[in-house]
């Protein structure tokens, strides 16, 4: 099994891990804290993470230029922008850290008056404490991409598995001492320290990444800025979309709210996560196609990917929209079941958009991401400026109907449109090739819908029940019904493989 294919592997192995990880501790995590101080701690955290706009878009910025340093075997040149990187990205986590001092300083003008006097005090410090965590994360980002330009999957993806696991087992014992949401801060930092020195010391003692420090190209900065400029717009699409949210409901509502806010948008997260799962391994893919200017293969490769995609996306999809709700309740508690309400409504515009992924990617690679970017940003501050009104009058159900609205119609009707125009992407041959999935898709929703009226969800015990129930229903009708024979094969081989590996035991 090669890198590619093991990358993917802990991808998804890395998002169950997450998932398992958080069906026991979020819960534990909730009753320890609280709501208020969960609903501080996380408000805190998306406030935090607009910093992480001041790296977006670098990642696709590096692949796109050692892309071509590499093709023409030019090292020195790979190795000046090495040095380029560490620097440049050295001081954007400067950038962070004196920023975040800034606005722990100045809480108040960010975060509203929907806080007590204790509860803007302990903002104050976890806004230091993430905003070093963050000016770490520069640095480490750095890493983490040399790492996957040269495709080495297998040890940054189980860098990613081993973090998930590790937040709840040093978090759970400083939650025990009574340490709170700021302990759980400062187990974060101390994870994102050691997994910048894991990455160093791989980077540089067994990739031999080379650095060189003189004649560093900054001639390359304004074209760099120009193509990671978008992307940044980007970023700030995503935190209008996903975050400020909370900000309004911090406003006009109560840190409660927040915590049940975030709780929708934590599933939401972790939809996304399984969704873009396996596109992360063949972006480098995508830039040698694009060199090559083949657009044919880039559309067959599109639709691939995107049917892979479909078949955990929908599972997921179909999955929350018929037994969330019993979910949420086991899961986080009564009083956290309008998450459901939430999560569902974020989740509504994304399936097709999440099978469609790499397509965002395919825009960078020819550069032609601009326009599309500035569409979207426009969009997203549409719908903030609707969700104003309606988390006024409506809470937290209004703020997600002002996002799920605005979203569904970009991502559904004018991205297709401009993949087709500007990323030369054949938007027919793919909805062609995922529309044979559709009968599968319906009759998954028929049995899915016929489970949810004959089995009651009261404990955990019904949930494992009709989880492993629903599974092994879609599994078979998808592999029966939507799978073709390629993708069959595919599961053959794996299976075949474990098969060996079983008798060789």
């Amino acid at each position: 099994m090669n890198e590619k294919r093991i990358g993917v592997v802990l991808s998804y192995a890395q998002i169950i891990t997450t998932i398992l990880v958080n069906l026991i501790y979020t819960p534990i995590m909730l009753r320890l804290v609280g709501a208020s101080e969960y609903g501080v701690y996380s408000l805190s955290s998306s406030v935090i993470g607009y910093l992480s706009l001041l790296y977006a878009g670098m990642t696709s910025t590096y692949l796109r230029y050692s892309s071509i340093y590499q093709k023409k075997g030019d090292q020195e040149s790979v190795a000046r922008l090495n040095g380029l990187f560490i620097v440049l990205f050295s001081a954007l986590g400067c950038c962070a850290l004196i920023l975040g001092g800034l606005l722990s300083a100045n809480l108040q003008p960010v975060l509203g008056n929907g806080l007590t006097v204790h509860e803007y005090e302990l903002a104050r410090i976890l806004f230091i404490i993430m905003a070093i965590n963050m000016a770490l994360l520069m640095p480490k980002t750095v890493f983490s991409t040399l790492i996957i330009s040269q495709e080495r999957f297998i040890f940054i993806k189980s860098l990613d598995v081993l973090h998930a696991l590790l937040i709840p087992v040093l978090t759970l014992p400083v939650l025990y001492f009574g340490y709170g949401s700021i302990g759980m801060s400062c187990v974060v930092l101390l994870l994102t320290g050691i997994g910048l020195a894991a990455s160093m010391w791989y980077c540089i003692r067994k990739m031999d990444c080379p650095f060189c420090f003189r004649n560093l190209p900054f001639s390359l900065l304004p074209g760099m800025f120009s193509f990671s400029i978008f992307i940044l717009l980007q970023g700030i699409m995503d935190q209008f979309n996903w975050h400020l949210g909370k900000v309004l409901l911090s406003n006009f509502a109560d840190s409660t709210a927040i915590a049940v806010y975030s709780i929708g948008v934590q599933i939401d997260s972790l939809f996304i996560s399984f969704g873009v799962a396996f596109s992360g391994v063949v972006v480098p893919r995508i830039y040698q196609l694009v060199r090559e200017n083949a657009s044919q293969e880039l559309s067959e490769l599109w639709l691939r990917v995107g049917r892979y995609q479909f078949y955990v996306v929908y599972f997921i999809w179909l999955g929350f929209l018929l037994f969330g709700k019993p979910f949420i309740v086991l899961w986080a508690g009564e009083n956290y079941q309008d998450a459901y309400i939430v999560a569902l409504l974020l989740m509504l515009p994304l399936p097709i958009h999440l099978c469609q992924i790499l397509a965002i990617e395919v825009l960078r690679a020819y550069n032609c991401h601009r326009l599309w970017t500035l569409v979207h940003l426009a969009g997203a501050i549409i719908g903030f400026l609707i969700s104003i009104p309606l988390t006024k009058e409506h809470g937290i159900l209004g703020v997600s109907v002002g996002t799920s609205v605005t979203l569904f119609i970009i991502l559904n009707f004018y991205d297709n449109w401009y993949y087709g125009k500007y990323g030369r992407l054949n938007v027919f041959f793919f909805f062609h090739g995922l529309s044979k999935l559709l009968p599968a898709a319906l009759l998954c929703m028929l049995f899915a819908w016929g489970i949810s009226r004959t089995l009651v969800i009261v404990t955990w015990s019904d949930m494992l029940l009709t989880g492993s129930l629903y599974t092994v229903l879609y599994l078979v009708v998808m592999y029966l019904v939507g799978m073709n024979t390629q993708e069959r094969n595919i599961i053959a081989t794996m299976i075949q493989r474990v098969r060996l590996r079983i008798n060789w035991i």
